[in-house]
């Protein structure tokens, strides 16, 4: 339950391990080179270019398979993108470089060094390339946004085409990427129907204890602001017959806006729970958990002092929070 304390990124929600980025890949390599079959051997890569790091090297150990000997053959400028781990030694393959894809590689490791630092740049770059006419380079787009704090994805003048987004939610290939296409639905043009939408898949998921519930209640606050507030609140939230991890969902979704929303909308969260909690024991612990997260260990510690317990030490701090802006 520890873990519900953490209302800061998107991948609260996952319920998954991202996968490693191809900006992870690099960042985390010693070295960095384009590969082809070797003209000696066709079932193996042959070092063609170093980009990064260490020469000389043993080319990655695997085997070409047929799919991509038939692709060199087809594209004979086209090469791999291989990058070996400084930490294990491992090599990943991370992406076939064409006409198409190299002037976007050149970018990214030209931007590597201020990227270590997680420099806003790296946001503001993939999210320019989300709807790039290549498939390839949309999935690397998205996989890097995944990684982004919800506070990040905020500040970034999105371009979304919910029409998509949609699409893409129930493709069993893509299942890892359904977290980040609900979020990015949130920052859609207000929209009627994709509301009503949104508020079908959080009934949905509630009833069923679905894994993304919390995205889903996440991106409509961010679609329709304080009007969804008061909609998963009446609707769901005071609803005691849910689960806990059901609940727990929907409080962490209003914590993550509550941290990162309009002055407005803090202040409506704070009010529509702390009137909720009064009078139920288990959604006050559930907010306690939750909100407790974001309270700053001064705070904590004079309320400790105080001899509050926890449920009123969360909403003072909430009531705190709200009055100081």
């Amino acid at each position: 339950m520890l873990m519900l304390a953490t209302p800061a990124q998107p991948c609260a929600f996952h319920g998954y391990q991202p996968k490693a980025t191809l900006v992870q890949r690099l960042l985390e390599a010693d070295t960095i080179v384009l590969a082809r079959p070797s003209a000696t051997n066709p079932f193996r890569f042959e070092i063609m270019q170093y980009l990064r790091g260490v020469q000389n090297v043993v080319p990655p150990p695997f085997l070409v398979d047929s799919t991509t000997r038939r692709l060199m053959r087809l594209t004979p400028r086209s090469q791999i993108l291989f990058a070996r781990s400084a930490e294990t030694g491992d090599w990943h393959r991370l992406a076939t470089v064409d006409s198409e894809f190299d002037p976007l590689l050149q970018d990214i490791l030209q931007s590597l060094p201020k990227w270590r630092d997680n420099d806003p740049s790296r946001a503001i770059f993939f999210a320019k390339l989300l709807w790039h006419k290549s498939s390839r380079v949309r999935e690397i787009a998205l996989r890097e946004l995944d990684l982004a704090t919800y506070a990040t994805l905020q500040s970034l003048e999105l371009e979304v085409d919910p029409k998509r987004l949609r699409a893409g939610l129930d493709v069993l290939t893509e299942m890892d990427l359904r977290a980040i296409r609900i979020l990015l639905l949130g920052f859609s043009a207000q929209d009627p129907e994709l509301s009503r939408f949104l508020q079908l898949r959080v009934t949905q998921s509630a009833k069923n204890d679905g894994d993304m519930l919390g995205a889903y209640a996440l991106s409509l606050v961010e679609l329709d602001g304080q009007g969804a507030v008061h909609w998963l609140a009446e609707v769901h939230l005071n609803n005691r017959a849910y689960t806990y991890n059901t609940r727990s969902a929907l409080v962490q979704a209003f914590a993550m806006h509550f941290q990162s929303g309009d002055v407005a909308t803090r202040a409506l969260i704070s009010e529509t729970l702390s009137a909720l909690v009064l009078f139920d024991v288990d959604l006050a612990y559930i907010v306690t958990l939750q909100f407790g997260a974001l309270a700053p260990e001064a705070s904590n510690e004079d309320i400790d002092e105080m001899g509050e317990d926890d449920t009123l030490a969360a909403l003072r701090f909430l009531a705190l929070e709200t009055q100081s802006d």
